[in-house]
């Protein structure tokens, strides 16, 4: 599995933000992704993530800062999911 993340930031707004891509002009999310929630990196672009959800709630996938003036919103984690994403 690629290298997960666990949000842990946005405890005060419910989540933090999420956008359809890398750049901050582009598109936010109507959901957040929960303070908590475990992703997957897709790919990493200087302080943007696009991640893949695992464990949590928000979009399935999207575009995350992992940090904002000095704040870390997202930290790397050798934490594993508690249950798998299985066919439904």
């Amino acid at each position: 599995m690629a290298q997960l993340w666990e949000i842990v930031g946005g405890a005060d707004k419910g989540g933090i933000l999420v956008r359809d891509g890398p750049a901050t002009t582009d598109p936010q999310n109507s959901e957040r992704l929960s303070t908590g929630a475990l992703v997957e990196e897709i790919q990493l672009a200087k302080d943007r993530l696009e991640y893949k959800l695992v464990e949590g709630t928000g979009p399935e996938t999207g575009w995350i800062a992992i940090r904002i003036t000095g704040k870390e919103l997202a930290v790397k984690t050798d934490k594993k999911p508690n249950k798998s994403k299985g066919p439904e």
